[in-house]
């Protein structure tokens, strides 16, 4: 008898059939997934689900020295913000976003891994963190993102205009979604930040201002900003998730400060002089915004304040330059002339000028006209316009000076010799 294909594999010692086979151990799980390190929840949406973790803060939170309310007027920052259809709206209709990216050069290539969301309810403050599990699963990401956004009025971030805003807006277009944010008023902090605050402070980034402005200094399990990338790849390869809680823990202090920095900067537009201890420097900021807006006394108001607080040089007489110029558009000349005259006692050229023109065109004294240009030709040498500056002011005094000049002669006066400064 023919000896069996199997017989003879069995005489070679091979195994025939699944039963003489080792059992199989079941395979060890990777990692440390996400919802072992920072709880959470999944968020079903038509595209697949997405992982979302909460947090909420009761009303009359104090994140620093800042007591984050539901309640404040912004009308003021709205103005500034040309954002009018929100100034009489109150902060429930607006939600906080800031984004943790695989890097901040930008582009197709950039994802947004980690997006927080932090608004207003009934509760308190809340706060909502969408993560990305697998890249694979932006869609569903984004879905959530596109929902939790469709309450809201307007939108707060720190420099999200230049990046933030543009980074959601391509990965919705990537993923087929129409972006939400063209519908949505966008108030961006940094922006207003750099206008209250680059009179004194060397940094405008938002972990200074937590220092400095909000009082609040983050514990140790904050990570820094630039490794958040890397370890967002190696939690890619890993799938260990432990490293990210600090990635969590930085996201959501970055929306709280946002909040809080918003509380604030309301405050200190709408009412200045409420906050305790103002810094002059932040007073002549606030003012300088207020003449932009044109609310004229209240910023002639501040600049006053400010120098009754005491101003360094170059601060005092560009706030008394201010207030002159407020007073010249309103032609209340009575009122610019004085401080105009307390400003040429620093050696300011342009108050000397602004003087010389007076005189020669509203007063029709030439006399004194050509005290205040001479005057400002002195002064000249100190005024820090520098050499292109200096020569071109050199010019125009010196053809006010003759044009004055001639003037006298036609009135039959002589022009003084010695320089004699109006009292």
């Amino acid at each position: 008898m023919a000896e069996s294909l199997s017989d003879k594999l069995k005489s070679l010692g091979v195994q025939i059939g699944a039963k003489q086979l080792p059992e199989r151990k079941p395979a060890r799980p990777k990692g440390f997934p996400i919802q072992e390190v920072v709880p959470g929840r999944l968020v079903e949406t038509r595209y697949g689900t997405t992982y979302a973790c909460e947090a909420s803060y009761p009303q009359g939170y104090r994140h620093g020295v800042v007591t984050m309310q539901a309640k404040c007027s912004m009308h003021t920052l709205c103005q500034w913000g040309q954002v009018p259809a929100l100034a009489e709206r109150d902060l429930s209709n607006l939600v906080f976003l800031d984004t943790e990216t695989t890097g901040l050069a930008g582009g197709t290539g950039t994802l947004a891994f980690l997006i927080g969301l932090g608004y207003w309810n009934a509760d308190g403050f809340h706060l909502v963190q969408l993560f990305l599990e697998e890249p694979s699963s932006e869609a569903a990401m984004i879905a959530a993102l596109t929902e939790t956004l469709s309450p809201f009025a307007g939108v707060v971030t720190f420099n999200g205009k230049t990046f933030d805003i543009p980074l959601l807006n391509s990965r919705h277009v990537i993923n087929g979604f129409t972006p939400p944010f063209s519908a949505l008023e966008h108030i961006d902090l940094l922006q207003l930040a750099r206008r209250l605050w680059r009179n004194r402070l060397p940094s405008r980034a938002l972990s200074s201002l937590e220092g400095e402005i909000l009082g609040f200094q983050r514990t140790g399990e904050d990570i820094p900003g630039w490794m958040i990338p890397d370890l967002y790849y190696q939690y890619l390869t890993s799938r260990d998730a432990r490293p990210l809680a600090g990635v969590f823990y930085h996201n959501a202090m970055d929306i709280l400060s946002l909040a809080a920095l918003f509380n604030h900067c309301a405050q200190m537009l709408e009412q200045p002089r409420t906050i305790p201890d103002p810094e002059s420097l932040d007073l002549i900021a606030i003012a300088r915004l207020y003449e932009d807006l044109g609310s004229w006394d209240q910023a002639v108001e501040l600049y006053e304040l400010a120098l009754s607080q005491g101003l360094p040089r170059d601060f005092l007489v560009q706030s008394l330059m201010r207030i002159a110029t407020i007073h010249k558009k309103h032609m209340q000349w009575d009122l610019a002339v004085p401080i105009w005259k307390k400003a040429a006692e620093y050696g300011l050229v342009e108050a000397c000028l602004e003087l010389a023109k007076h005189c020669e065109h509203r007063r029709r004294d030439y006399r004194e006209a050509l005290r205040w240009t001479q005057r400002a030709e002195e002064c000249l040498p100190g005024s820090g316009l520098g050499i292109w500056g200096q020569r071109e002011m050199v010019k125009d005094l010196a053809r006010r000076r003759n044009r004055l000049v001639c003037k006298l002669e036609r009135c039959g006066a002589e022009p003084d010799s010695e320089l004699d400064v109006l009292e």
